[in-house]
């Protein structure tokens, strides 16, 4: 019975800390490219305003 307590207890610890290394840096790494993409979204769009706010100019 302890053998079977042992090996629930290394295989939890085993898989949590195989989470944590998968887990965390893909968390990390979607939340850069996340905010990167909003930037970039919200930089075009105040362009576009700047754009739309002057006057159109013909040639």
């Amino acid at each position: 019975m302890e053998d079977t307590g042992n090996f629930i207890f290394t295989l939890t610890a085993t898989l949590a800390a195989t989470m944590t290394l998968v887990y965390f840096p893909l968390r990390f790494f979607l939340t850069l490219t996340a905010r990167s993409r909003r930037l970039k979204l919200l930089q075009r769009i105040r362009r576009l305003r700047d754009e739309l706010g002057q006057p159109y100019e013909s040639t």
